[in-house]
């Protein structure tokens, strides 16, 4: 028994549409950037900054104490390539901030905190952050419009 080898008609160039293949590209291009979670770095906290007319744009650094209008206190630094926060109180904060100054090469401390706070907690958090290792203190304001 003979196999025979079927034979095509035309034996032209096949043509590749590129209209479909662009819709599928978009399509795929569209998904992902929905699908994508962006990071804020201040997700999670409601602080309203007091506002300045002078302000010197500094990058988050590794690590901010972060401090809302109930005075809870949340402490954000970098491990590693992730951002992470925690939630403490005035009593643990000088432990945990030592903690984290002694891994950080960076000693500086940012601190965040909302316009309606006193003056006099404020202070207790920058006394508190000095006793923890800090070699310098910097206040987060928001650009005044």
């Amino acid at each position: 028994m003979k196999l025979q080898r079927l034979k095509r008609r035309n034996s032209g160039s096949i043509i590749l549409e590129m209209t479909p293949l662009i819709d599928v590209v978009f399509l795929l291009l569209i998904f992902f950037l929905v699908a994508t979670s962006f990071e804020d770095i201040n997700s999670g906290i409601k602080i309203d900054l007091p506002q300045s007319t002078i302000r010197e744009i500094k990058a988050v650094k590794e690590l901010q104490v972060d401090i809302t209008k109930g005075k809870t206190i949340y402490v954000k630094y970098q491990e590693g390539n992730e951002r992470k926060s925690i939630k403490v109180t005035k009593d643990s904060l000088k432990r945990v901030l030592a903690d984290k100054l002694e891994k950080s090469q960076d000693k500086t401390v940012i601190i965040s905190g909302d316009k309606a706070l006193d003056y006099g907690f404020i202070v207790d958090i920058m006394t508190i952050s000095k006793e923890a290792g800090a070699s310098e203190l910097d206040i987060d304001t928001m650009l005044e419009k």
